[in-house]
């Protein structure tokens, strides 16, 4: 189960725990369509050192959420694990585990939301605009000691948040056709009138004062449709940060994974180890995240603290060297920086899925594609 504030001591610096939330579709292979029922998967069962498996909005969703892990070693493995064994589960019933921001051929209906008492209660209340919400994100959980430190590691690593999606853009088609974004997702999401990069909160007394206005308002029905892009996590003591598309990967989820916890450290630890940039202003984050939302890491990206645009790969390798104190410290500057090489040589998920569909223009052979990558290098075949 995700969620711990404890450090580990002695060694290497303290290292924040964490811990990642995958969603799924569950893909029916013959059509390449979204037909699969999460609730019908969610019955397998785990302990707290196997992680754990729920349901989500859409029928053929699936969420998988690792165990608490403390490296990115221990992460792999727990992630490696959950899709192996969800894939193993989805195979016995003829469904393909599909990780992927949103189903490129569309959802299907009805039912709308699955069934259950919460999801029946959205869709009650707000109709059209949680119809066809069967996105699927990558959700990293960092252990922080409490909500004042954990609102303060928001504030900070807001201005961010635009590089992290750029690591994951996952969702370049939809109902068949290109969308024109390398994150559909994101755009789609946004529906959902909380869906933001979160504000700057200047206390806790500020945040509960906030939240309960939307709670009164009718904006959200409880604590969990909070969903800004970076929240306090409603069920663990956790920084939840959860803009990124589903990571094609377990190598871009553990990417992903490893700069979130660095940002995080590094917002916990005293001033002087990294220095963080002024007060960003909410709409301008707004437009770098819609920005890098729109054109991926192969275009331009918008640099929040020159109001400039600038090559994307550049706000990526500015996060690197903005954290390399900290990853060094931690021990981690190696793998993030191996990984972000693998990135930057196969080219984001959106671009790996584009490059199929110009040499068949076949959407099925897209569908595959994903299908293929959503089990890169786990010695699986379903």
């Amino acid at each position: 189960m995700i969620g711990s504030g404890d450090r580990r001591r002695g060694g290497r610096s303290s290292l924040p725990t964490l811990g990642v939330e995958e969603e799924f579709l569950l893909v029916d292979p013959e059509t390449s369509k979204p037909a699969g029922n999460g609730l019908a998967v969610s019955r397998i069962r785990h302990g707290d050192d196997d992680g754990e498996v729920h349901p989500e909005l859409a029928p053929a969703q699936i969420e998988a959420a690792t165990s608490v892990c403390r490296d990115l070693d221990e992460l792999r493995q727990s992630l490696t694990h959950l899709r192996t064994e969800l894939a193993a589960a989805a195979a016995k019933r003829g469904w393909r585990l599909a990780a992927v921001g949103m189903a490129p051929t569309g959802q299907l209906g009805p039912p709308p939301v699955a069934d259950t008492p919460r999801y029946r209660r959205m869709y009650a209340e707000y109709g059209s605009i949680i119809e066809g919400q069967g996105v699927c994100g990558c959700h990293v959980h960092v252990g922080t000691p409490d909500l004042e430190s954990t609102l303060r590691a928001s504030n900070r690593l807001r201005s961010w948040l635009p590089a992290l999606l750029l690591i994951t853009t996952n969702s370049p088609f939809y109902r068949d056709v290109d969308t024109g974004y390398a994150s559909w997702r994101l755009a789609l999401w946004s529906r959902l009138p909380t869906a933001r990069p979160p504000p700057h909160i200047t206390s806790v007394s500020h945040y509960r004062r906030i939240l309960d206005c939307f709670l009164a308002s009718g904006m959200v029905l409880d604590p969990a449709m909070l969903y800004w892009y970076a929240r306090p996590s409603t069920h663990a003591p956790t920084l939840e940060v959860r803009v990124a598309d589903a990571a094609a990967t377990v190598d871009e989820a553990v990417l992903l994974a490893g700069l979130t916890r660095g940002l995080v450290a590094a917002a916990l630890v005293r001033d002087d180890l990294v220095r963080w940039p002024e007060h960003v202003d909410d709409q301008m984050l707004w437009a770098a995240c819609w920005r890098a939302a729109r054109s991926g890491i192969e275009g331009d990206a918008l640099d929040v603290t020159t109001g400039r645009l600038v090559p994307a790969w550049q706000l990526l390798d500015d996060l690197v060297e903005h954290l390399r104190p900290v990853l060094e410290e931690n021990g981690d500057v190696e793998s993030i920086t191996q990984l972000l090489q693998t990135l930057r040589l196969r080219g984001s998920a959106a671009s790996r899925q584009r490059a199929v569909y110009r040499q068949r223009d076949d959407i099925k052979e897209v569908v595959d594609y994903v299908l293929a990558e959503t089990m890169r290098h786990l010695n699986a075949q379903y």
